[in-house]
Order: structure tokens, then C-alpha cells, then sequence
């Protein structure tokens, strides 16, 4: 049996998941910002900060809000997917 709710949920828990992404590599961008420079010359971070596509610290910590946001957003999908199972599976016939 095919259930509509089933991939609103699917799609919520693949935006959790997308989120949980966004946020590990804001953190790990984070991270690394401050390994570099704290470790290395003024030459080296230059250097460095040409071959890596690590973003600023500012881009970093809005992209874990945003990372926030969708986490939020696909929570509130799957809460409305069990809902609508649920919904579903009280029905008498």
C-alpha cells in the first residue's frame, strides 16, 4: 500500500539529513578557519586560503542558521507526515 504521508516524510527526513550536512561542514569550515590560523604564517594562510574553498567565518556561521532553519523545517514535515498516519489509521470503516 502506497501512503502519500510516507514521502512527506521521506522528503522531510532527506531535508533533516541535508541540514545536518549543511551544518557539519559550516562547523568543520569553522574549525579549520581556526586551525590555519592560529598555525600558520601570514604566506602560508595567504596560500592556503587560495587553494581551499573554505568560506569566511561570517558566510560559515550564517550557513549554520541556515543549516538551523531547514533542520527546523523538516522536523515540522515528518512531525505532519506521522500525523497524517496517524489521521489515516484512526479511520473506521
Amino acid at each position: 500500500m502506497n501512503i502519500g504521508s510516507m514521502s512527506i516524510m521521506q522528503n522531510g527526513i532527506r531535508g533533516f539529513q541535508n541540514a545536518q550536512s549543511l551544518i557539519n561542514r559550516s562547523a568543520a569550515d569553522l574549525a579549520h578557519l581556526n586551525v590555519t590560523r592560529s598555525s600558520q604564517t601570514p604566506e602560508a594562510s595567504e596560500e592556503a586560503d587560495e587553494v581551499s574553498a573554505i568560506r569566511s567565518p561570517e558566510e560559515s556561521v550564517a550557513a549554520l542558521k541556515q543549516g538551523e532553519i531547514y533542520a527546523r523545517a523538516g522536523a515540522k514535515v515528518i512531525s505532519a507526515g506521522y500525523d497524517t498516519i496517524g489521521t489515516l489509521l484512526d479511520i473506521r470503516v
